[in-house]
């Protein structure tokens, strides 16, 4: 039978080896988070900026829909008017 002592020794080695690989386990974490979070910050900064990209080229086509639909309407209202005075 082994002494107590080694015993002892051999469960305190097997608790530091354990609380090691916790150890190692928990700095690749921290370090997969820290690259992730990099990841998430360009993702977010590109869509911020298509968002923006975006909303600038729908404004742009609201305006020109505008000043065609303002456009129709005055050419279609110049056709249909009649300058010439008739008498009655």
């Amino acid at each position: 039978m082994e002494e107590p002592e080694s015993m002892l020794e051999y469960k305190l080695d097997d608790i530091k080896e354990s609380v090691e690989s916790v150890h190692r386990r928990l700095e690749r974490s921290r370090q997969m988070q820290t690259v992730l979070r990099a990841f998430e910050a360009r993702d977010r900064n590109l869509l911020e900026d298509n968002l923006w990209r975006v909303s600038f080229w729908s404004c742009v086509s609201l305006l020109t829909m505008l000043a065609v639909a303002v456009t129709q309407v005055y050419t279609v209202r110049s056709l249909f008017s009649d300058k010439r005075r008739v008498p009655t």
